[in-house]
């Protein structure tokens, strides 16, 4: 320990006899050796003004004068360039405790029963402060500064104003600007290499609202303190990089670091019992090594980018960190690439997007009675670009509302061109994202009305048109979504129930919502026809649609046997690749026009566009 704060000169004042023995212990074996105890807080305050003291320990709970009137006391014959070097001893963590205990003077807070590490460095920073504030005082006298400058420090007295500039404000931990020059001088030092890691905390923004600022800040601090003990027992620095993320950094790389970063997991990711409850920290965390011989400032820089990606490859409250990968970077490129695209595309040229549509087949007379619309975008440069990747990004930014609505207008003008060209329409049915129902409802707006003034639009009978909704869906607002239902059904459209089984499946739910029809996830039929278990289940399926009175429509059918057991069944309607695979628009409608029964597509003579291999990767449909 450094000679000048060990010989700081500290008073304790409590009216436990047993907590002035512990506390006075624990800063001997510290090295500390100019320790001072008080049981009474009027000798205390009597001690005080006569002695000089450089920190004062005080319990804020004693009988003949408590730590508020103690603080007032000595705060009433303070120098106007001076503060009051107290940390309060406690065991009350409400806000009330906590904020008059700042009102009177208080620099922090030490909580009983002691965590005696936590103790000691907290007895450590603040003493390092008044060392530092003591030695601008001795320098103010010295030079005989200027009123100016006197009142530039007393502003400045309590923050060093090169402290400021390097730590962050909550925490007190290095900032980006500052924590990078360490980084960059760490790098001219020799080591093994370093490791950069990011790590997030997400838990902040419920607190926020149910607790306030006040608490955030102290829930950040408790994050940074336990960041801070483990990187010190590592030899590592840590710093807020940006909101609630922060940066490690390890000086070493390979094998060791995994422990390291397994154990900084342990630490940070775990409850926070500061507060009238327990708050579940949650959080995620990418790191990335510079080997020795590349520590110059773009090495570094890159190595803090990739464990950017690598956090960003994860759950936002897995409490995991993980190794950078080049395929995180990839998939983040990706996907920045996409949603770029994406946007400009709806906003530019919302023609990339367009549909395909694949035929429901009636069993007991296989003709087409209806069709799946399967939204398709074939982008200029990047090509075909799967629903899987771009559904998902449109429902996180909130472009699914616009999508949604363009998918359901051009069903619409597929089924006017149906009765214009053929003579007649088969019912279109369009799946609706969850996410679109949660997003127009948040706005002041609702799809059912949408839907409606669509069908006027276009002079289009409802009986053609069917919204396919998942379970999922479901699971957000189960009674506000049946009544969207209900009144989807009272303007005379079908409702489906997509993917039945992969979900939340419960038959108590099942009965209350009012759709017409159920369609049977191909997982069901895939190899039913070959394993008794599997048939039974899917024929169990189909008998309880049945006695619902629902259609039932069984997907991803692939051979003649899927066929067979399906007519034995008594399921009415299939899809699948047995007899088609999405298709043109222009294809469908020779599909529609052509007489007799539909014919398994190894045999019919229909165009398909775009080639298998695209419509393989479609993640829902057949």
């Amino acid at each position: 320990m450094d000679e000048t704060i060990g010989n700081a000169r500290i008073l304790i004042v409590d009216d436990n006899a047993a907590n002035l023995a512990v506390l006075a212990e624990l800063l001997a074996m510290a090295g500390y050796t100019a320790v001072f105890t008080e049981q009474s807080a009027r000798r205390a305050v009597a001690r005080w003004q006569a002695e000089a003291f450089d920190l004062l320990l005080l319990d804020i709970r004693m009988p003949d004068m408590d730590g508020h009137a103690v603080m007032a006391a000595l705060r009433a014959h303070l120098a106007c360039d001076d503060y009051l070097p107290v940390i309060v001893l406690t065991a009350q963590t409400d806000r009330e405790t906590r904020q008059a205990a700042l009102d009177a003077g208080a620099i922090d807070f030490i909580t009983k029963p002691f965590d005696f590490d936590e103790t000691l460095k907290r007895i450590k920073t603040a003493l390092n402060t008044r060392l530092l504030h003591t030695k601008a005082r001795q320098q103010l006298n010295e030079f005989g500064q200027t009123i100016s400058a006197q009142t530039e420090a007393l502003i400045a007295k309590e923050h060093d104003l090169a402290f400021l500039a390097a730590h962050d404000s909550v925490t007190g931990l290095l900032n980006r600007r500052a924590i990078t020059e360490r980084i960059h001088t760490m790098a001219l030092e020799p080591h093994q290499g370093i490791t950069c890691a990011l790590i997030e905390v997400t838990d902040t923004d419920q607190l926020l609202l149910m607790e306030g600022v006040e608490s955030v800040d102290m829930f950040l601090r408790t994050v940074s303190t336990r960041l801070n003990r483990v990187m010190e027992d590592h030899l590592g620095l840590c710093g807020v990089w940006g909101g609630q993320t922060f940066l490690c950094v390890l000086p070493f790389t390979g094998d060791a670091v995994r422990p390291v970063f397994d154990r900084l997991a342990q630490a940070v990711f775990t409850s926070v019992a500061q507060f009238d409850f327990d708050v579940s920290l949650h959080g995620r965390g990418g790191y990335s090594p510079v080997q020795p011989g590349a520590l110059d400032a773009a090495a570094i820089d890159a190595a803090i980018r990739r464990a950017g990606f690598a956090l960003a490859s994860l759950h936002k409250r897995c409490n995991l960190l993980v190794e950078f990968n080049q395929i995180m970077a990839d998939t983040a490129l990706r996907r920045n690439l996409v949603e770029r695209e994406l946007s400009l595309a709806l906003r530019h040229n919302p023609a990339q997007l367009f549909l395909q549509f694949q035929p429901k087949v009636d069993l007991s007379r296989e003709r087409v009675v209806g069709c799946e619309a399967l939204l398709r975008w074939d982008h200029p440069t990047l090509g075909w670009v799967s629903p899987a990747e771009f559904i998902p990004l449109a429902e996180e930014k909130g472009q699914i509302e616009q999508i949604g609505l363009l998918v359901i207008e051009q069903a619409l003008q597929f089924i006017q061109r149906m009765q214009r060209e053929c003579g007649r329409a088969v019912m279109v049915a369009v799946n609706v994202s969850g996410y679109q129902f949660e997003l127009m409802r948040a706005k002041g707006g609702s799809l059912v009305d949408e839907i409606h003034a669509l069908l006027k639009q276009y002079q289009i009978d409802p009986q053609y048109l069917e919204l396919e909704v998942t379970e999922s869906a479901l699971m957000s607002g189960l009674d506000w979504v049946i009544e969207q239902l209900h009144r989807l059904r009272a303007l005379g459209l079908s409702v489906a129930l997509d993917d039945f089984g992969t979900g939340y499946s419960s038959f108590s739910y099942l009965q209350k919502l009012p759709i017409t029809t159920l369609k049977i996830d191909r997982s069901f039929v895939d190899n039913a026809a070959t394993q008794p278990r599997q048939a039974a289940l899917l024929g169990g399926i189909v008998r309880m649609a049945q006695e619902l009175g629902l259609t039932t429509v069984a997907e991803g059918v692939e051979t003649a046997a899927d066929i067979q057991l399906l007519k034995s069944f008594n399921c009415p309607i299939a899809q699948g690749y047995y007899y088609s695979r999405p298709i043109m628009p222009d294809a469908f409608v020779a599909l529609l026009n052509q007489p007799g029964a539909i014919k398994p597509a190894h045999s019919a003579i229909v165009p398909i566009h775009p080639p298998i291999s695209y419509c393989n990767q479609d993640p829902t449909h057949d």
